[in-house]
């Protein structure tokens, strides 16, 4: 099949954009190629045709291409973690200007998942800890973080850890049980419900997530979370935590909180 067959296939089984990443999967070439070569012929064995088919069903994008960028790299995605979100890279953001100006860099990770947020921060030259209660995220995580400073502890929030940290970073479940039910089919069908479901009103993990991380941030260190319900800030507050700040994702939602650990 050459790539013009291949290519309008797919935009008719599954649309432009998702047919030609799949595609520039399948042959290694990138999208000016795939399009300035069109009789070139798609590569013995490929499993492109499978492909659509399982794009098709609902699997998501990032399961069948194993691949997907965080942060400007790489990482290696499928079911045993969540995929990662644009959204998240912003927690990694707000987390790396705080390290950066205070020149700090021992952190807890919890509820690693893929691994993709200790990944970035260990890229940016910290050391980290990556924590999360489920083996088989465990496992992906590992493979994202080979070759990094990185520690990776399985662990029932902090049940397993140890030691004090200038940076605790975590993207927790927190969609409430109403939401499950409306999520869409290619996530509530593929995506481990382990690292989406956050109790009936999704704040079940922050409220035992944000008291007991003040005995784990050294005095100064911050807490830096993604959220859903906007009530999670409030809950920093009133376990204590100063200076709580609150960013907006790209959609203009309330995302990503932080507070400092001022207790000596």
């Amino acid at each position: 099949m050459t790539y013009e067959k291949a290519l309008k296939c797919a935009i008719e089984e599954i649309g432009r954009r998702d047919g030609m990443l799949l595609l520039a999967h399948a042959t290694g070439q990138n999208s000016a190629y795939i399009l300035l070569h069109p009789q070139e012929e798609l590569p013995p064995g490929s499993n492109f045709l499978q492909s659509i088919k399982r794009r098709k069903t609902g699997e998501p994008l990032q399961y069948i291409l194993g691949e997907w960028e965080f942060c400007g790299h790489i990482i290696n995605t499928d079911p045993r973690a969540l995929i990662p979100r644009p959204e998240t890279e912003l927690l990694v953001e707000e987390a790396l200007k705080f390290l950066s100006a205070r020149g700090w860099g021992n952190v807890l990770d919890m509820c690693t998942g893929s691994g993709c947020i200790a990944a970035a921060v260990a890229r940016a030259g910290h050391s980290v800890t990556a924590a999360d209660i489920s083996p088989d995220a465990l496992s992906l995580a590992r493979e994202n973080g080979a070759g990094l400073d990185i520690t990776f502890v399985q662990s029932d929030l902090f049940a397993g850890i140890t030691g004090k940290f200038d940076a605790i970073i975590s993207n927790p479940p927190y969609i409430t049980t109403q939401e499950m039910e409306g999520l869409a089919p290619t996530v509530r069908d593929h995506e481990p419900h382990m690292a989406l479901h956050g109790g009936n009103d999704g704040m079940d993990i922050y409220r035992k997530l944000v008291p007991e991380s003040l005995n784990y941030l050294k005095p100064g260190g911050a807490l830096f979370l993604e959220i859903g319900p906007l009530a999670v800030a409030y809950i920093l507050e009133e376990t204590g935590f100063a200076d709580v700040k609150i960013r907006q994702d790209y959609a203009g939602i309330d995302r990503i909180v932080y507070g400092v650990n001022n207790n000596v």
